[in-house]
């Protein structure tokens, strides 16, 4: 099952590949990018769009990483919590 799975991700990686370098081919022609006063030299318009798509892709796992993670955090000290509820409870220790 992981070969499939390695295949897949490789052939899915591939055609992410072949479909960036055909856009990037498609779109060629130079365009500045303007952020109101300031203005970018004039690249191409494919590098444009990949250059905001991987930066969303790389926002996007960041944030989700942390969130997942957060989400991961507080169910196990939901978790914890019922685990102490459920304990006996203990008096004060005997002195000698």
């Amino acid at each position: 099952m992981k070969t499939l799975k390695r295949w897949v991700v490789i052939l899915l990686l591939l055609l992410v590949v072949l479909i960036t370098t055909g856009f990037s081919i498609g779109n060629n022609i130079d365009v500045p990018l303007t952020f109101g006063p300031m203005t970018l030299k004039a690249r191409p318009l494919s590098l444009w769009i990949i250059s905001a798509f991987a930066l969303g892709v790389l926002s996007g796992l960041t944030l989700g990483a942390g969130l997942i993670n957060n989400f991961r955090l507080n169910r196990r000290i939901r978790q914890l919590e019922k685990e102490l509820l459920l304990r006996p409870k203990f008096g004060p220790a005997e002195k000698d």
